[in-house]
């Protein structure tokens, strides 16, 4: 159920230019509320700091696409108990919000970059294990690539995150969405009075959410899909592991690769892992 589900490259308004800065952060901060809630990304911790472990530079994340730092708010400090060294995360954004003060951040292991990034610049050096929480079904096909591709080139692991599966079974909480708006709002930090104008006095937010959160869902690739782009680049050397499962009631897409002299699978095989919650076997 779902596979037949056609992927459509629709628009979100959490990436157009024109939005302000103040309507995206409604989208952007009600995403870290539902990943705080949620805490779907727990179950694959292991899996990013292995992948961390074989980077250039294993004491540091480069979050792309950050928005307002998605799950990495509650990630962060986790993922630091993990090291014997002390980690650092470092947010970044083609659009950030550079209304965020410092301090508002989150946890000591983030840090704010104020200037625009683009995850599909090739020119962008980057060494740690380069991340993308709920922002990689933005990508059409060929800039997806682009993205993992510049990984690869740089002998960076990469890890795609999605607190979204593209299956009819995700439709129910697809149709929640202006529901879910309207009872998290009071819950979403940083507190302001003008999101509670803009949710309940005019109901832009629950707009604005449920529209993106349609067509992220519309947009999501599926674990085959990512291993096919996995596959299409030149990176042999590559181990790469794509799955999806459910927790507490949160739909998980995920796709991880790293650079491995031997990438070994959880059989002893090398190459390509389909995780748990794809009936594939391992190649």
């Amino acid at each position: 159920m779902g596979q037949d589900m056609r992927r459509l490259q629709l628009f979100e308004f959490n990436e157009v230019s024109w939005l302000p800065d103040c309507l995206r952060a409604l989208i952007t901060d009600y995403l870290v509320c539902l990943n705080r809630l949620t805490r779907a990304f727990f179950l694959r911790l292991p899996l990013l700091a292995q992948a961390m472990r074989h980077s250039s530079r294993p004491d540091r994340v480069i979050d792309l696409c950050s928005g307002s730092g998605g799950p990495w708010h509650h990630l962060a400090a986790r993922l630091d108990r993990m090291f014997p060294h002390a980690i650092k995360v470092i947010l970044t954004d083609l659009y950030p919000d550079n209304r965020r003060e410092p301090a508002t951040i989150g946890p000591r292991q983030l840090q704010f970059l104020p200037d625009p990034i683009d995850a599909t610049n090739p020119q962008h050096q980057v060494e740690g294990l380069q991340t993308l929480f709920n922002a990689f079904h933005q990508f059409p096909p060929d800039r997806a690539r682009q993205v993992l591709g510049r990984a690869v080139t740089q002998h960076q692991p990469i890890a795609v995150m999605e607190l979204l599966q593209r299956r009819w079974a995700m439709l129910p909480l697809i149709l929640l969405t202006p529901l879910m708006v309207l009872v998290l709002t009071p819950f979403i930090r940083p507190f302001r009075w003008s999101r509670l104008a803009l949710t309940y006095l005019v109901p832009i937010a629950p707009v604005l959410i449920t529209w993106d959160s349609l067509v992220s869902w519309l947009r999501c690739y599926r674990p085959d899909e990512l291993l096919d782009m996995a596959r299409s680049l030149d990176a042999a050397h590559y181990h790469w592991e794509a799955g999806s499962y459910w927790y507490r009631g949160a739909p998980v897409t995920y796709l991880v690769g790293y650079p491995a002299t031997e990438a070994l699978s959880a059989d002893g095989q090398a190459g390509v892992r389909v995780g748990p919650g794809e009936p594939r076997p391992v190649h």
